[in-house]
């Protein structure tokens, strides 16, 4: 089986239990086109070795992208991601002035952290291998990312459908001039990726957060 015929089954099971519920014509596969981000559903996290003791979290907060999905031909589909440099957060906020700064993203002058991704292999009926460039700082780099699918539906209340993935990668982040404290805190930085997609325009992405709610995003 492989990941079209998975998606298509995922819609088709989630159509059979909610009866009439979609207004889209999948014709038996999900439909080619754009897909946004949905921000209410879209974590990325950072980790990295600090002096041997514990691995510290970074987040970043503000994250768009869309997903270009080719239904006939999955390995022709493509995703381009953008971080805020200045939205990534460690929970210490003289820290996070810090990351934001000239010693380490100088989002000032760079603001975002991008991928873009070149090509997909499928490896399994809902996994396989992104790859892509990465820029920081101005500087681009290769940068692999192991993908799972997790499911495909259509959304409950928007009624379109959506795609949700899990991935992981790391890279070294002397590669993109991040060198500091380099004898204390580990090159390589490791990050994890629960992102949701939604069909159509970044306009269904705002939605999906105005109907989430203050006291349901992320949920």
């Amino acid at each position: 089986m492989n990941i079209r015929i998975h998606l298509a089954i995922c819609v088709l099971l989630f159509l059979a239990a909610c009866g009439d519920r979609s207004t889209v014509d999948t014709g038996g596969i999900l439909p080619s086109g754009t897909y946004a981000i949905d921000p209410g559903h879209t974590y990325i996290t950072f980790y990295y070795l600090h002096q041997g003791l514990s691995f510290p979290l970074l987040r970043a907060t503000e994250i768009d992208g869309e997903l270009e999905y080719d239904a006939d031909d999955i390995e022709n589909s493509a995703i381009n991601v953008a971080i805020a440099a200045d939205s990534i957060r460690s929970n210490i906020d003289y820290f996070d002035r810090e990351l934001a700064s000239r010693k380490f993203f100088n989002a000032e002058r760079f603001p975002h952290i991008t991928f873009r991704s070149d090509s997909y292999e499928e490896l399994s009926e809902n996994t396989g291998v992104v790859r892509g460039q990465g820029t920081i700082r101005g500087i681009t780099r290769p940068i692999e990312l192991g993908v799972t699918l997790n499911n495909a539906i259509v959304h409950p209340l928007l009624d379109i459908p959506v795609i949700g993935f899990s991935a992981t990668g790391s890279l070294n982040r002397s590669d993109f001039g991040l060198d500091r404290f380099i004898t204390d805190v580990s090159d390589t930085v490791e990050f994890r990726i629960e992102i949701e997609f939604l069909h159509g325009s970044n306009d269904n992405s705002r939605a999906a957060v105005q109907l989430a709610g203050p006291a349901t995003t992320g949920t």
